[in-house]
């Protein structure tokens, strides 16, 4: 995965938050706004991650489960 290449890593940490917030059905929206961040580049760094950890889980028991996965990526929208 190149991302840690292209992107910043306060950008990757950012995305990771929006994904946890997502899966505890937490609202940042303004809290997101506030850091005047592009939420189109935190949403495509959030599918980039997803996409790898769908792509290369090889072992369920030490991957996350379809039943983590699936509810996230059905909740974010789509690659802008």
């Amino acid at each position: 995965m190149d991302l840690i290449l292209v992107q910043p890593p306060y950008m990757i940490a950012l995305a990771c938050i929006y994904i946890a917030s997502v899966l505890k059905d937490k609202d940042t929206t303004s809290w997101f706004e506030e850091l005047h961040v592009d939420m189109n580049i935190v949403k495509n760094i959030s599918m980039e991650i997803l996409d790898f950890y769908e792509t290369y889980k090889v072992d369920p028991q030490r991957g996350l489960s379809d039943e983590k996965i699936s509810p996230i990526m059905n909740k974010l929208p789509a690659k802008a």
